[in-house]
């Protein structure tokens, strides 16, 4: 697959469940919102469908970056066992994408 582009990213929204009881979730799209100075709204989510207080948040989380409180707390990455996300600094949405997809056990998924 030729490189990504932040075109390529915008607007994705797609799920997996997996046999091993875990899920992939992601959501990419830029937005002119001022809740979102770095101009995207995004969740890369790995978990497992059914919360384990072992290995996940109580959310069911294993790891996930997420810029939800962007104006306020700004990016985050959630990593279970700890409930305290990282603030980390927002390198562009091509280059986290391809970050989640190397930190997880999963393949990344086609785009069309």
């Amino acid at each position: 697959m030729a490189s990504l582009t932040d075109d390529d990213l915008d607007g994705v929204s797609r799920g997996e469940k997996y046999p091993d009881g875990t899920v992939v979730r992601v959501f990419c799209m830029r937005t002119s919102d001022d809740a979102y100075p770095s101009g995207w709204a995004y969740k890369l989510h790995y978990g497992a469908i059914q919360p384990d207080s072992e290995r996940t948040l109580k959310d069911g989380t294993i790891r996930r970056y997420d810029n939800s409180h962007e104006d306020t707390k700004g990016h985050e990455l959630h990593v279970a066992p700890n409930p305290d996300p990282e603030i980390i600094e927002f390198p562009g949405i091509v280059e986290l994408w391809e970050r989640f997809w190397s930190e997880i056990p999963k393949s990344e998924f086609e785009l069309k």
